[in-house]
């Protein structure tokens, strides 16, 4: 992506489904502008010291859930987070993005997921490579091969998993077979089913499994002065499944995360903020909320646009001001409203009547799916009355029509449909 100078380069320059990194020229730090949120905190719950990168440590796996509103910039902080922590020998780092990959997003399981984790794993290490000798390799690849034989006797051959001779049992041949085995999970409902089935009945001894695996890999790490422990980063689950999925695998299932003995970061969707209290059995949160409004973050956005488009491209400063005050601290959605905007404009410009036809079309299209049990919900949140956290709250909050800010304190309406008189007609009913 580069820096729209023409009219017709903005449509790219906004493109909001491409995560960046602080290596990247469009990267903007909103450090210090989410209230109740500090970097310092991940780096502690980490055991690193925020200021020297010095580490200890950590006697028992740490499970660090971040929670915030899609588009907030998780995934950003996240990538810099990695290569921070990429600098230092505290923790190897394995970065999954369950969105990005070749999962079936639409039916997804807690086993898909540990499956992913174990390919991106041995991807890593490949990637850097680090030669785990075969004697760490060869007890875990047998047992998994164990499972592939169980999987393909179930299946038909034409849906088989191939598997490896044991003649040359290695890095490579292992991450084979994972790969072949998650190419299999984005296939027939039959096969992914059976693929489940075999791993869950034998999940305690899956995890048994992989533990070993992991410990040997981070003994070898270690003895090597690469790292001192494993973290594995995992983003976009509010990019899966339902909201059953995704509250079945993070709330119901959440107990094979335990037996997972690795020190994960996992996003977690907002919907699911309300099950926090049942998490912290076993598990640290940090809330990433949107960044509060005010004169300097606003400036710091006004830096975030121009990174991307020439001031030239838009009518008057009015115009960005007014995209900031409807991206309403959201990063992704902020470039959203550029996007759109860029659609609507009836000249080569991005002026005022483009960003009014945005925030209709929006609020118009936000306004129309509303039931009437969120509609009583939202003219709580009008009146500024005290509300509680429901499904109601959980669907709105997802559909981005009420806003979380101050680590979950302060719910606000989307200010883009503050603006629109039908809207408020409905709240004043």
């Amino acid at each position: 992506m580069n820096k729209a100078t023409d009219f017709y380069d903005i449509q790219d320059a906004v493109a909001f489904n491409n995560p960046i990194d602080e290596k990247n020229d469009f990267y903007t730090d909103f450090s210090g502008f989410r209230k109740g949120f500090n970097e310092k905190k991940i780096y502690k719950h980490l055991n690193i010291n925020p200021t020297t990168k010095k580490c200890n440590k950590i006697s028992q796996p740490i499970k660090l859930f971040l929670s915030g509103h899609r588009g907030t910039g998780k995934t950003t902080e996240l990538l810099k987070l990695k290569n921070e922590i990429d600098e230092t020998t505290c923790y190897f780092t394995i970065f999954c993005d369950l969105s990005d990959e070749e999962l079936d997003v639409n039916n997804i399981d807690f086993v898909d997921i540990v499956i992913l984790i174990l390919e991106k794993l041995i991807q890593t290490l490949k990637d850097k490579n680090i030669d785990i000798p075969k004697a760490n390799i060869e007890p875990f690849y047998e047992w998994y091969n164990q499972r592939i034989i169980e999987i393909n006797s179930a299946t038909d051959e034409s849906a088989s998993i191939e598997v490896e001779g044991k003649a040359g049992i290695d890095l490579f041949s292992l991450f084979s077979l994972v790969t072949k085995t998650k190419g299999k999970l984005s296939g027939s409902n039959s096969t992914k089913e059976t693929i489940r089935t075999v791993f869950i009945n034998k999940f305690s001894d899956f995890s048994k499994k992989f533990n070993e695996f992991i410990f040997d890999i981070k003994e070898y790490l270690e003895k090597n002065n690469i790292s001192k422990d494993m973290l594995f980063i995992i983003d976009g689950f509010e990019k899966i499944g339902s909201y059953e999925d995704r509250k079945k695998i993070l709330i119901l299932n959440s107990n094979k995360f335990v037996e997972i003995k690795a020190n994960m970061i996992i996003t977690l969707p907002i919907e699911l903020f309300s099950e926090v209290g049942k998490l912290k059995e076993f598990a640290q949160h940090i809330s990433f909320p949107l960044i509060t409004l005010d004169e300097e973050s606003k400036n710091r956005f006004k830096e975030f646009i121009y990174k991307r488009i020439d001031k030239r491209l838009f009518d008057n400063d009015e115009v960005v001001e007014k995209i900031i005050e409807y991206g309403a601290g959201s990063p992704r959605e902020t470039l959203k409203i550029i996007s759109n905007a860029y659609i609507e404009a009836n000249e080569e410009i991005l002026d005022l009547q483009s960003i009014k036809d945005t925030q209709i079309s929006i609020s118009d299209e936000m306004k129309k799916y509303l039931n009437e049990d969120e509609i009583l919900v939202l003219k709580k949140i009008y009146k500024k009355d005290r509300v509680l956290f429901s499904p109601e709250i959980a669907t709105l909050m997802v559909k981005k029509i009420v806003l979380e800010y101050d680590d979950g304190l302060e719910k606000q309406i989307n200010p883009i449909l503050l603006d629109n008189e039908n809207f408020i007609d409905l709240l004043k009913d």
